[in-house]
């Protein structure tokens, strides 16, 4: 449920700008941008009776993009609007950001530079 959610609502709120969203890799031709997202955890926060009351979903979303993009002013712009897309849209249908986005370099050492963002989706079972 919480994978088909971020699913659709990346590809939603992104596929419009070009921005593609992929679990947990990248498939296909090389783009400038993509994002790509993974489960990073589900557990049980809340129990009564023995019973699981309330579970923490928590998707770590990276949003890749080439590193020279930040060498210019509308480079910079296109990341900052698609880091704000990628989190408005996420805050829109129910997930929240406690601790905002951080920038991670270039992680993978694959010329991408890459914005980190650590979502939870808090429901009652």
């Amino acid at each position: 449920m919480i994978k088909a959610l971020t699913q659709t609502t990346l590809d939603t709120s992104l596929y419009p700008l070009g921005v593609y969203s992929h679990e947990q890799r990248k498939t296909g031709p090389d783009a400038d941008e993509y994002i790509v997202y993974s489960l990073s955890g589900d557990s049980e926060e809340d129990h009564a009776d023995d019973n699981v009351l309330v579970k923490v979903g928590d998707i770590a979303v990276r949003y890749y993009y080439r590193a020279d993009m930040i060498e210019t002013s509308v480079g910079r712009a296109r990341v900052r609007q698609i880091e704000g897309v990628v989190e408005n849209s996420m805050n829109t249908v129910g997930f929240s950001l406690p601790f905002g986005h951080f920038d991670g370099g270039d992680v993978d050492d694959i010329g991408y530079l890459v914005t980190i963002f650590d979502f939870e989706y808090w429901r009652v079972i």
